[in-house]
């Protein structure tokens, strides 16, 4: 079994490898590779770090402790948000109009997996 976990991750990462060698549009680019992304996270947890045969009381252990850690992100996330670097400040403040939907667009796509992983916890949570 762990060598065909081996197998499919290894074939993962060779299409995230040829992602990179074709003319695709960044955002159909970056979405691919963060599904790509979290199906390996997923198959690593479960398979290598032995989660899929423990019990389950294990597993929902584990559970209040990755809501804390999100948690406690998500409160220094406004610190966060006004950390801007002068570099990062200066190369976004000198970007036409274009250069700048691109950007928000890519913020955007890099946004949404986490969101949708965040609601997903708080709603299994609340559903307990």
């Amino acid at each position: 079994m762990t060598l065909r976990v081996w197998i499919f991750l290894l074939v993962l990462t060779a299409i995230e490898v040829w992602l990179a060698y074709v003319h695709a549009s960044p955002m159909v680019m970056l979405a691919v590779l963060l599904i790509l992304s979290f199906v390996k996270a997923g198959y690593i947890v479960a398979y290598f770090m032995h989660m899929k045969q423990e019990k389950r009381s294990l597993s929902l252990s584990l559970f209040p402790i990755m809501l804390l850690c999100i948690l406690a992100l998500l409160m220094l996330l406004p610190d966060a948000a006004r950390a801007q670097c002068v570099m990062c400040k200066r190369t976004a403040e000198a970007q036409n109009a274009e250069q700048a939907r691109r950007m928000n667009q890519g913020i955007l796509v890099l946004a949404i997996p986490p969101v949708f992983v965040v609601g997903g916890v708080l709603m299994r949570a609340s559903r307990r």
